[in-house]
């Protein structure tokens, strides 16, 4: 219902009691009597509506503010649409790289991945799997990465570097075939991004003392090839591999035999845009070294 009616009511009575209430000059007239009364009845009405409303929005904002808030869903992009051949070059590099060991303790299922895929525009390689495992829970909402991921770590090159971390995914990947234990990791002062790094450890009951010149922002690799020459004198028929990619090193702990038979099934050459390799016979550097 309209609230006019309501206020005209309010009005009409303010200008009816102003006309006998309020005392008129001796020589105001009727007409004039009767304008002003109607004058001040509107003018009344109307201020009190104006504050009426006011109290009421205010008290209306303190309502909305306290009370909880919904939370507001993220709009999920719709998944972008993949041709019939870049679905079977996913299928088919996830056959490979699962018949090799690198997903545990489940294999993904393919069309998980195609929305992910279909957001890169280049050719379905291993890098490019690799890139979108968890994102497939963007599309997926029900998907679980973790559970394709437990034999794969990714040290990112260009961020914050966490040795201690990184060891510890080492030995996480290595499941069982190194163990640390006396871990000391030392970082001296910084001298133009150079940050000298010393690291003393015992690796499966030997002692290993590592030094060389750090990045704070760049990842480093002389603790990565020295855990992985301790996994292959091991001899646990596992060796840490890796592949590069512009995020950084995807690692994983394989079979014997397995970069070889890798790279050999994608054709991939240190020349192509990704290329496994053992970690134990790439050559260590330090990103604070000179160029």
């Amino acid at each position: 219902m309209s609230r006019f009616p309501i206020w005209f009511t309010i009005a009409i009575g303010v200008a009816v009691l102003f006309f006998l209430v309020v005392p008129f000059g001796a020589g105001t007239g009727l007409g004039a009597r009767i304008f002003f009364s109607i004058l001040m009845g509107a003018f009344i009405a109307g201020g009190a509506a104006v504050i009426l409303s006011f109290v009421r929005d205010l008290a209306g904002l303190f309502h909305r503010r306290d009370a909880p808030q919904p939370a507001s869903p993220q709009p999920r992009r719709p998944p972008a649409e993949l041709t019939p051949a870049r679905k079977a070059a996913v299928r088919k590099v996830v056959a490979v790289m699962a018949e090799h060991g690198l997903f545990a303790p489940e294999v993904p299922d393919p069309a998980l991945l195609y929305a992910g895929v279909a957001d890169m525009d280049e050719s379905v390689k291993p890098d490019t799997i690799l890139s979108v495992l968890e994102e497939a829970s963007y599309y997926n909402p029900d998907a679980d990465p973790a559970a394709w991921m437990a034999n794969l770590a990714m040290h990112d090159s260009k961020a914050e570097q966490d040795e201690a971390q990184q060891i510890a995914d080492l030995v996480r990947l290595a499941n069982g075939g190194v163990a640390v234990d006396d871990l000391r990791i030392d970082h001296g002062p910084e001298v133009a991004r150079c940050i000298p790094v010393t690291i003393t450890m015992t690796v499966n009951g030997e002692p290993l003392s590592l030094a060389y010149a750090g990045d704070a922002k760049y990842l480093s690799t002389h603790l990565h090839h020295a855990l992985a020459a301790r996994l292959e004198a091991a001899n646990i028929g596992r060796r840490f591999a890796w592949l590069w990619t512009d995020q950084g090193a995807w690692i994983s702990a394989l079979p014997s035999g397995a970069v070889e038979a890798l790279n050999a099934a994608f054709k991939l050459t240190p020349q192509s845009r990704c290329c496994w390799e053992w970690v134990a016979d790439a050559q260590p550097f330090a990103a604070g070294d000179p160029p």
